[in-house]
Parts: C-alpha cells; structure tokens; sequence
C-alpha cells in the first residue's frame, strides 16, 4: 500500500494528461482578471488550474453557504469588519467571525498571514468583473439562492440537489438530489486530475462570456 501511494503521488505530480488539460484551459481563457467569490476550496483549485492570480479574498477559506450569501448580498459592509479571531476545536487553522458570519482560513497557519492575505486581495477585487458561485449545501434555502438575483456582477451560478426551472443560474446535479445536498464535487480523476465540478458546468466559457444581463447559465452547462 505504502509502494502504491507514492506512485499515486509521483503520478499526480508529473502527470502529462494533467498538464495538457491545464494547457488546453489556459489558451481558451480570454477574460483573466476574475474575481471570484465561493465558499470553499473550488476557487483556488480552478485558477491554479487556470494559472490565474487570486483576485479575490474568498479564496483558501471556507464559510458555509448561508453564511457566504450574506458575504456577497452586503459584501461591502463585511469587507469593513474586523475580523475577532476565535479558536473553533472542529479546526487547526485561523478562525474568525466577520460580523455574524465565520471564516475558516484552512490554507494558512495563523491569524497574521490570512489577515495579511484577505486585506492584500481585497484590494485587488475587480468590481466590474466579479462572479459568484455556491453550492446547495449547510441548510441553504431557495429562498436565499433567489436573493442572489439582485446582485450586479458578472456572472452566478449555483449547483443544487434540487430542479429550480424558475431559477436561471441553478445547475441541477440529479446524482445528489436523494441526499438532498450538493456532495462533494471537488473529487479529483487520477487520470487527468480533473475534478467533478468540471463534468457539469464550462467555468472556462462562464468566464470568457457571461454579460451579467440576465444570468442564464444554459450555454455553460454540460
């Protein structure tokens, strides 16, 4: 097993069909000064993969769904706060609260270097060109999925585990509609290293079209 795992690592690392899926990506992206807000862990994943600077100070960390919609519904009052860092037994890395909203810093190491990391990208958000992305997941309502329609951004898109035809930024993933939830699209392929997310939605194409007018997300889905 021990013989296994280090061959898995040496392939993840040197693996040719990875780079050329990275190369392929990079040369169809046109519009690369993204912000882009989520959540969780799919951000800096998909702009390593894009070879992208971090334009946004929602990368690296996590807050659950709900909490998220607040962030980006009021974002320029939470960008304000001050953060009062808390030590949460759940977790190793920084936490904080941000007003009423949490923030697990879960790439960094102590409360300095994601303070010093969220004030650094704050400033280099590119308001005319944000996009957001969440999952249906932590108790998110649909209620708080349609509230994001009032925002002025470039482009939304939510995955759920329900069908919401009212709702034109909504990615129905059917194989998780019996749990309820969105699961766990981060899952890597060991033969080319591309994730789950990749197989429902064209974050690529998002990117480069989306126009922010009516926040039809039909054209991007796979």
């Amino acid at each position: 097993m021990q013989i296994l795992s280090k061959v898995k690592k040496i392939w993840v690392q040197c693996n040719p069909l990875a780079k050329i899926r990275k190369r392929s990506m990079r040369k169809q992206l046109h519009n690369k000064n993204i912000t882009f807000l989520c959540p969780n862990c799919i951000g800096g994943i998909l702009f390593h993969d894009l070879g992208l600077r971090f334009m946004s100070p929602t990368v690296n960390l996590m807050m659950t769904q709900t909490d998220f919609v607040k962030f980006v519904l009021n974002m320029e009052c939470y960008l304000n706060e001050k953060f009062v860092f808390y030590t949460d037994p759940e977790y190793s890395c920084p936490c904080a609260h941000l007003g009423d909203i949490d923030v697990h810093f879960t790439h960094y190491h102590t409360e300095q270097e994601a303070e010093n990391k969220w004030k650094d990208r704050i400033k280099r958000i590119q308001k005319e060109n944000i996009f957001i992305f969440l999952e249906e997941r932590d108790g998110l309502t649909k209620e708080e999925i349609l509230k994001l329609c009032t925002l002025k951004v470039k482009g939304i898109v939510v995955f759920t585990a329900n069908e919401y035809e009212d709702i034109p930024y909504a990615v129905f993933l059917k194989k998780y509609q019996k749990q309820g939830e969105v699961g766990n699209i981060l899952k890597r392929s060991i033969i080319n290293d591309s994730r789950e997310y990749e197989r429902y939605f064209d974050f690529v194409k998002w990117f480069n079209d989306a126009n922010g007018s009516d926040y039809d997300i039909s054209t991007f889905v796979r």
